[in-house]
């Protein structure tokens, strides 16, 4: 049997097949299809095992698996952020003692801030009344005077609460939070960060013979979470008692102090190693902890009551709100030791010793002082003499002059101070054991009870600058 078939494009042009041909061409056209078919079921099943794969390995590297555990300073450091800061409010913002959220507790999340970082019970509902563009952060560098100016301030601290009232005016009432060491508890859009600073060799000084430990028994009875750190640098290093045998033993290569404690004695000075809180928390660590183009004050401890009244004018207070001949009756000093002060003092020789392992300490103070709005040239150069009165021609020394370069602190920082998207998930995890504020007194029934006790390094009152 033979069927006509009429090619397209031609209308007069017709062809006979036979019907054999036709059921021949049919089935191989069908045959075609189901290929094609096949291969279009194929190539789709191929896309969604690719898309899978590639969801399976974003997870992965999202996954506490992937971090990237050989960074320095402690825990490792995170390939990607983990938001923890994204959960619910009751979780974010549930120890808070005003309507403010706590900084702190949004990068710590279920953490409380310390009770010694807070305002003073009767002061707290102050912040509430403070416009963002008003803020300032307290910027507490530990040993260079800022006990004495916190409790002015109002915040709680080493404080006795009953004698060490805030002061009048503006600066203690705009004073809303503060950052110390590991609490880093402001707003990053705050008006102005107020630093106190110290000459850095005193600073040292100071920070050295507070966290000596008396004994070994003493330092594992009284402060655990110390005790390995301490115990490293002071008790394992018998020289390293005294200030003057601690410089001249572990910082110079005729010093008798074996190769482990010289190395101790140099990374604890420089802020390289955790052995020492406030050696390690120094004003590298405070400056570039806040953040970056944000406006600094500062209260140089040398020109206390000057400077006091510098600031508070430059926020638009009244022009000397501490009259000088009451300056000391206005301002205590906080933060007082009982050990003997001579075992902190330094011949010239280990002084100069002294500044050059603290240049890039050095470099980085000048910078808060350069920076800061409320001090004028005259001001600064002030300081920076009574620094070369003290250190020479390391005084004069910028970045990239000293002897040592510039350590970069991003770990430090991501370990230590934390960020809201960015936090290191070993101290997140162990932050209730390992963060430097986590030893303080727990509050079983308010703030009231263990406030007077309140210390950010755990020594018994009082203390010393």
């Amino acid at each position: 049997m033979r069927r006509a078939l009429k090619l397209r494009g031609d209308s007069n042009q017709i062809f006979e097949v036979p019907s054999s041909s036709i059921l021949s061409v049919k089935s191989q056209m069908q045959h075609g299809d189901r290929a094609e078919s096949l291969a279009r079921w194929k190539g789709a099943c191929y896309n969604l095992t690719a898309v899978a794969a590639a969801v399976i390995l974003f997870v992965h590297i999202l996954s506490p698996a992937a971090v990237d555990r050989s960074g320095g300073g402690g825990g490792g450091l995170l390939r990607s952020s983990f938001d923890y800061s994204k959960q619910e409010d009751e979780s974010t913002n549930r120890f808070s003692f005003s309507k403010q959220k706590s900084p702190y507790e949004q990068i710590w999340v279920n953490h409380p801030l310390p009770g010694w970082a807070k305002k003073k019970l009767q002061f707290r509902k102050i912040e509430d009344t403070v416009t963002p563009e008003q803020r300032i952060c307290f910027v507490h560098v530990g040993k260079a005077g800022g006990s004495s100016v916190g409790c002015a301030l109002g915040f709680s601290l080493h404080c006795n609460n009953s004698t060490q009232l805030p002061l009048e005016g503006l600066l203690p009432v705009r004073s809303t939070r503060m950052f110390h060491a590991d609490t880093y508890d402001c707003h990053d859009d705050s008006a102005y960060f107020l630093f106190v600073v110290r000459n850095p060799v005193e600073r040292l000084k100071s920070a050295f013979l507070y966290e000596r430990p008396t004994s070994e028994a003493a330092l594992k009875r009284q402060f655990p979470e110390y005790y390995e750190r301490r115990k490293n640098l002071y008790l394992d290093c018998p020289s390293f008692g005294i200030m003057e045998q601690f410089v001249q033993d572990g910082l110079t290569s005729r010093g008798h102090a074996d190769d482990i404690c010289k190395f101790r004695a140099s990374s604890a000075v420089r802020g390289d190693q955790h052995f020492s809180c406030h050696m390690y928390f120094n004003y590298q660590f405070h400056l570039e902890g806040i953040p970056k183009g944000a406006s600094i004050l500062t209260i140089r401890n040398e020109h206390l009551i000057q400077d006091w009244n510098g600031v508070e004018l430059f926020i638009g207070g009244a022009k000397d709100i501490i009259p000088p001949e009451k300056a000391n009756e206005t301002i205590g000093v906080a933060n007082k030791s009982k050990k003997n002060s001579k075992d902190k003092e330094l011949s010239e020789e280990s002084t100069r010793i002294v500044c050059r392992q603290l240049c890039n300490e050095i470099v980085n103070y000048k910078k808060i002082l350069k920076r800061s709005l409320n001090l004028n040239y005259l001001e600064v150069e002030k300081s920076i003499d009574e620094l070369r009165e003290t250190c020479g021609k390391y005084a004069d020394y910028e970045e990239g002059d000293c002897p040592y370069d510039m350590p970069s602190i991003r770990v430090k920082l991501i370990n230590t101070r934390g960020y809201e998207h960015l936090v290191n998930e070993e101290t997140y995890i162990a932050n209730k054991n390992r963060l430097e504020t986590m030893h303080h007194w727990p509050k079983k029934d308010g703030d009231a009870e263990a406030e007077a006790t309140m210390d950010d390094d755990a020594y018994d009152l009082p203390y010393s600058l």
